[in-house]
C-alpha cells in the first residue's frame, strides 16, 4: 500500500503519519513482555561448575562453568550440553538460585547430539524444585520471540532476548539439526534453556558467536529423557556419515540432481528448499565401503527426507542393528544402498587404564571422525609431563596427546584387553618400546619409541563405569 502525503493539509499529513507509525508498531515492533515470567523461570535454572583431572578423547583438564536446568525434579535430573558433561571423570557442583549447592553425578551423555544429564539427590536441595515445561521446536515459526536465562560470562542468571532466525541449520557435529537464533551470548551460556512465549522450553543453547546463537531442539532431550524415566536403553544409530545441507539449486547445478526433484521436494516449512549431502565418511564405519562423500541422500526407507536432519536421526535410532535402505543420487544417478546401523551407545568409553602417568582407552567413533583415525589400536588421551609415556609423541596446547598405541614389546594392542595383558608383566624401571601413530602430526607413519617405565607413581590401574553408582570403579 502506498499513501502520497504531498499536496495534503499539514494537519492531515501529521494525522496520517501518526496513524501509520502506530499501525507499524502494533503489527511489527511490539515485543513480548517477559517480565512477569522471569522470576518464575529462574529457580529452574542452575549454574554448573566442573573440575576434571583425567580426560578422554579431546576433552580438556581443568575447571569450567556452564548452565543447566531442572528437567525432572522428582528424579533430580539436570539437563545441559554434552560438551559440558563430557565423558571423563569429573567433580560436578550444581549451584541454585538461592545460593545453595549440591554435588551431581553424570547420568547420561549423548554420543552424537550436544546434550547430557546430571543427577542430584533431591533430598539435598533446600527448596521445592520445579521442572521446566517442555515444548517442541516443530511448533516454532520464523521471527518468534524467545528467552534465554543462563550463566553468561559467569554472571549468574543473565537474561537474553532473541528471535528465531532459521528453524533448521547443520551447525552441529555429524548430523544434528539446530535452531538459528539472534541471542548475543558468550562463554558460560552453554546449557541454557530457551523458552517460547507459551512458557515452554523448546531448545537448549549449544554454540554461537557474539551475534548469532545456535540451539539444539529440545525434542532430542525429550526422547532420551523418556527412555531414562522408563528405565529403557537409549540407542543412537550410526552409519558413519558427516552430513551437510545444500540448496536444491546447488545440488542440481553442481551435483547433477535431476531437475524433476525440485517439484517433488517442494518448498519446506523451514525456508529455502535444501537436500542432505554426505560431507565425509568416518573411517572403519559401516558406511565406509558403500557411501561416498558428495552423495545426496534422497530417501531413507522409502521416506523422502528432504532436509529433515531430525527425522534422519530418528529413523537411524529406530533401526539399530538392522539395515536401512538409502536412495542416494551419485553423479546424477539414483543408487539404492543398504547400510547396517551401528549403535554408538555401545561404543562409548566404559573402561579406561591409567599406567605410567598416562590415560588409555578404546578409540571412539568421535575420535575416528575428528582425527580421521583409520587404524585399530589403543588411544592415549593424556600423559603427565615427565611421565613414562610423555615422550612418545607431541602434545597440543590443551595437553591432549592424540596418540594411538599399536604395539608394546612387539605385542599388537588392538583392544584394551590386549593393552592390559601387554602391560601386566612390565616391572618398575624396565626398558621397553612401543609403536605409535601421533595424530598431532599429519602424514606420519607408525613410529617405534623407546621408553623406561616408572611405576612408582603410575602403577597399572583399570577403571570401569558402574551404572548403579554412576561412578568409575577400580577393578584391579
Amino acid at each position: 500500500m502506498f499513501i502520497n502525503l504531498r499536496n495534503r493539509p499539514f494537519h492531515t499529513q501529521v494525522w496520517l503519519l501518526g496513524l501509520l507509525i502506530n499501525l507499524f508498531f502494533e503489527l511489527h515492533l511490539v515485543a513480548y513482555d517477559w517480565s512477569p515470567h522471569i522470576e518464575e523461570y529462574k529457580p529452574m535454572v542452575v549454574n554448573i561448575e566442573t573440575a576434571s583431572e583425567i580426560v578422554f578423547g579431546l576433552e580438556s583438564k581443568g575447571i569450567s562453568f556452564a548452565t543447566g536446568f531442572i528437567i525432572d525434579s522428582e528424579r533430580g535430573i539436570i539437563a545441559t550440553n554434552q560438551h559440558v558433561t563430557g565423558s571423563s571423570p569429573s567433580y560436578v557442583k550444581i549451584n541454585f538460585h538461592d545460593g545453595s549447592f549440591t554435588q551431581a553425578r553424570l547420568l547420561y551423555y549423548d554420543p552424537t547430539h550436544d546434550f547430557g544429564f546430571y543427577q542430584i539427590d533431591p533430598e539435598t536441595v533446600l527448596f521445592d524444585m520445579k521442572s521446566v515445561s517442555l515444548g517442541s521446536w516443530r511448533n516454532l515459526s520464523i521471527g518468534e520471540d524467545l528467552l534465554l536465562i543462563g550463566n553468561n560470562e559467569k554472571e549468574e542468571y543473565s537474561i537474553k532476548y532473541g528471535n528465531v532466525a532459521n528453524l533448521n541449520v547443520d551447525k552441529g557435529d555429524r548430523h544434528s539439526s539446530y535452531l538459528h537464533t539472534t541471542f548475543d551470548r558468550t562463554g558460560g551460556s552453554s546449557g541454557s534453556p530457551v523458552w517460547n512465549t507459551s512458557g515452554e522450553v523448546v531448545a537448549i543453547h549449544a554454540r554461537g558467536t557474539d551475534t548469532s546463537s545456535f540451539e539444539l531442539p529440545i525434542d532430542y532431550l525429550k526422547s532420551a529423557l523418556l527412555k531414562l524415566q522408563q528405565i529403557q536403553p537409549i540407542q543412537r544409530g550410526e552409519i558413519g556419515v558427516d552430513l551437510e545441507l545444500i540448496s536444491i539449486g546447488e545440488a542440481i547445478r553442481h551435483f547433477r540432481l535431476p531437475e524433476s526433484c525440485r517439484k517433488e521436494i517442494g518448498r519446506p516449512a523451514t525456508g529455502t528448499p535444501r537436500v542432505i549431502q554426505i560431507e565425509s565418511i568416518i573411517p572403519l564405519s559401516t558406511g565406509v565401503d558403500r557411501l561416498r562423500a558428495s552423495d545426496i541422500i534422497y530417501r531413507i526407507n522409502d521416506i523422502l527426507i528432504r532436509d529433515d536432519l531430525y527425522q534422519f536421526d530418528e529413523i537411524l535410532d529406530q533401526h539399530v542393528d538392522q539395515t536401512v535402505r538409502l536412495d542416494v543420487y551419485r553423479n546424477g544417478k539414483l543408487v539404492p544402498i543398504e547400510v547396517l546401523v551401528d549403535d554408538l551407545e555401545k561404543q562409548k568409553v566404559r573402561k579406561f587404564v591409567r599406567f605410567g602417568g598416562a590415560i588409555f582407552h578404546e578409540i571412539t567413533p568421535q575420535l575416528r571422525h575428528l582425527l580421521y583415525v583409520d587404524i585399530d589400536g589403543i588411544y592415549m588421551s593424556f600423559s603427565e609431563a615427565g611421565s613414562s609415556f610423555s615422550q612418545v609423541g607431541r602434545r597440543d596446547r590443551s595437553g591432549n596427546s592424540k596418540i594411538v598405541i599399536l604395539e608394546i614389546n612387539g605385542k599388537p594392542t588392538k583392544s584394551l584387553t590386549d593393552f592390559i595383558v601387554a602391560c601386566q608383566n612390565i616391572q618398575d624401571g624396565e626398558h621397553t618400546y612401543v609403536v605409535v601413530r601421533d595424530f598431532n602430526q599429519f602424514n606420519v607413519s607408525p613410529t617405534p619409541k623407546s621408553l623406561t617405565i616408572n611405576l612408582k607413581f603410575g602403577p597399572l590401574e583399570t577403571f570401569e563405569w558402574n551404572d548403579q553408582r554412576l561412578d568409575w570403579i577400580v577393578i584391579n
